[in-house]
């Protein structure tokens, strides 16, 4: 993603929304979402994906070096781990000014 990012002329300097996606049980998720605010984190979109299965999608407003890129993958997986859902991924556009 970082390469793909720097191929498009991407300023890895420049603030701008980073989204993230968790995926678990009802319940997990709803855990998740009732103290992800706390976090720094926005509630972007939640999907139901089945019975057993729904998904939130989070977004924070950072920076993509790979410093930041690292700080923010530490971040989803100690989420990950809490709140026992599945850390499914990070993106953002590539951003030039």
């Amino acid at each position: 993603m970082l390469r793909s990012l720097r191929d498009d002329g991407d300023e890895p300097n420049v603030p701008r929304p980073v989204d993230v996606r968790f995926v678990g049980s009802p319940a997990c998720v709803a855990k998740l979402e009732e103290q992800i605010s706390s976090m720094g984190w926005r509630v972007v979109q939640r999907v139901t994906v089945d019975a057993d299965s729904k998904v939130l999608d989070v977004q924070r407003g950072q920076t993509t070096g790979p410093a930041a890129i690292r700080r923010l993958t530490e971040a989803a997986l100690e989420i990950e781990a809490r709140f026992c859902v599945r850390y499914d991924g990070w993106g953002t556009v590539a951003t030039k000014r």
